[in-house]
């Protein structure tokens, strides 16, 4: 593991962190809350530790944000538009690069197996509901994130998270 990996998860121990988990509750994001600034835009330190789970590309509730991958890399499926025939769009994002993803923008993450990607996200306030939409056979099928889960997500989570220095087995050990 770099040096770089190293430091990232030392200093993310000390910050409020809500694990992201699929489906099946397999975890595959770690959400580390660095700043909640005014006008709603947030600032967070972003792990990935696997794909995002399913096949299904997924939206934004925020008008938009941005990604600077700080270590590892990642490949993005986007929906393309009209122009492009709504194909799917594949992109490598490395260390280095800035990833604007507007709200509009139906995405997904994916990592190679055993890889991690560690990233500074900033995004503005949330404006609207969310949700997947699954391209198998090129037949468009929309779901409500709301409708997935029993709750809807809580906006404030970063005000009561825990952090892994005082809960160890609450993320993934370094990979």
């Amino acid at each position: 593991m770099s040096l770089l990996n190293r430091l990232l998860f030392k200093i993310s121990g000390y910050l409020r962190c809500r694990v992201i988990r699929g489906p099946k509750q397999e975890p595959y994001l770690e959400r580390y809350h660095l700043l909640h600034l005014p006008f709603g835009i947030h600032i967070y330190l972003h792990r990935f530790v696997a794909s995002d789970p399913g096949r299904a590309l997924h939206n934004h509730p925020w008008r938009s944000a941005l990604s600077l991958v700080l270590s590892g890399q990642y490949d993005e499926t986007r929906l393309g538009n009209k122009k492009n025939n709504n194909n799917l769009i594949k992109k490598k994002i490395q260390a280095g690069n800035l990833n604007y993803i507007s709200g509009k923008i139906y995405h997904r993450i994916n990592l190679q197996p055993g890889q991690q990607a560690w990233t500074l996200f900033i995004h503005t306030s949330s404006h609207r509901s969310w949700g997947f939409l699954d391209t198998e056979n090129r037949q468009f099928s929309y779901t409500d994130h709301n409708q997935t889960l029993k709750s809807a997500s809580n906006p404030t989570w970063w005000k009561t998270a825990l952090r892994p220095c005082n809960n160890p087995g609450m993320r993934i050990e370094s990979i």
